[in-house]
């Protein structure tokens, strides 16, 4: 939340007062993202690969909300991975959706803006950006269209991204994804960032999701045997005793 507050994404009045509009979106952007900058190299590389839903090969910086410049358009994704592959520096974007559509062109507009264009606000280093992947986090049904239109321009050879690198997560998804990673982690800072952030998703309506089933234990297994004659007693019935009802037939 931090972050949100700092880039003006959220006002603190509007969070203690409760205004009627409160920046949903820049907020769990806030809280999941900010927090990862707290934990180690290694514990950040494995959680930002959940939240990209593809494995990163190596540690990232996180910037929130650069804003680009492009030619004759602009951009403000919410956030910006910068990462070492093959040697090289590579970048990684997520767009966070909490509910809200996706602008006309966003996402192509969004790549084409951080590989090419100039960053006015964020501090992402001037020079060309190898864009390696698109993660829409928090994916619906009315964003299927323009995910497969980016799968589309991707194909055609429009961006340079790897086909690979287009993911649309739900936030079940991801939610899941964040469970699995409580359960294997070590590390007590990606431990407890996973398990919060699991937390919070699963009670709400976007992120919500049945728990795992419970472990059922098969019964040891065994054999009786009874002889021909055996009586078993029966407990003592009480007679119920005759009873009769009898209806007048109104006329």
């Amino acid at each position: 939340m931090f972050d949100a507050v700092v880039a003006k994404k959220a006002r603190m009045e509007r969070l203690l007062h409760g205004a009627k509009r409160n920046p949903r979106e820049d907020l769990v952007t806030s809280s999941l993202f900010g927090m990862l900058r707290l934990l180690t190299p290694e514990s950040r590389q494995a959680a930002l690969s959940v939240l990209c839903g593809h494995p990163l090969p190596s540690d990232a910086k996180i910037y929130l909300w650069p804003f680009f410049v492009g030619e004759s358009e602009n951009s403000e994704p919410d956030v910006v991975l910068e990462f070492m592959k093959d040697g090289q520096r590579a970048f990684w974007i997520v767009e966070v959706k909490w509910g809200a559509p996706l602008g006309a062109d966003q996402c192509a507009r969004e790549i084409r803006t951080v590989a090419r264009g100039r960053c006015r606000r964020g501090g992402v280093p001037a020079r060309e950006r190898r864009v390696l992947g698109y993660t829409l986090l928090g994916a619906e049904a009315q964003h299927q269209k323009a995910v497969e239109d980016l799968r589309c321009t991707v194909r055609n050879g429009l961006e340079a991204v790897p086909i690979d690198g287009i993911r649309s997560l739900e936030w079940t998804t991801a939610a899941e994804n964040l469970r699995a990673l409580e359960r294997g982690a070590v590390d007590a800072g990606l431990k407890s960032w996973s398990a919060l952030s699991a937390n919070f998703l699963a009670g709400q309506p976007q992120g919500a999701v049945l728990g795992a089933w419970p472990t059922m234990t098969m019964p040891v297994k065994g054999s009786f045997a009874f002889d021909d004659e055996e009586r078993f007693a029966l407990p003592p019935m009480t007679a119920v005793p005759a009873t009769r009802y009898d209806f007048r037939e109104n006329k």
